[in-house]
């Protein structure tokens, strides 16, 4: 008995290409130096180790250590964290405009 021909086969339709996403970039390790060393000048202004700012939000010392450090950014919510436990507003943790205009580029884009 002859064998019946194969059933052709079926293509899957083409995914549609996604428009191209914009990439979240990174903040300038500089700007995040500021910020860091902001923060710190707050802490130390009120007396606190790393520790017990630490301690009070709460989140890992080194982890304070590295946004002080300017080596990792700080959420919006670990901010007023920060704030609450520093009893400040989150705007004391930011540095003073001047100091951020260099990077009024970076920001706009």
């Amino acid at each position: 008995m002859p064998k019946s021909p194969a059933p052709p086969k079926r293509r899957l339709p083409r995914a549609k290409s996604k428009p191209p996403s914009k990439k979240r970039r990174s903040p300038p390790s500089e700007l995040l130096k500021l910020v860091g060393a902001r923060i710190r000048e707050v802490r130390k202004e009120r007396g606190y180790s790393q520790d017990h700012l630490a301690y009070s939000i709460p989140i890992d010392r080194a982890h304070v250590g590295l946004i002080e450090n300017g080596k990792s950014a700080a959420s919006i919510i670990t901010l007023v964290k920060f704030a609450i436990a520093l009893e400040c507003e989150v705007g004391d943790l930011f540095p003073y405009v001047e100091d951020l205009r260099p990077y009024a580029d970076w920001l706009e884009e």
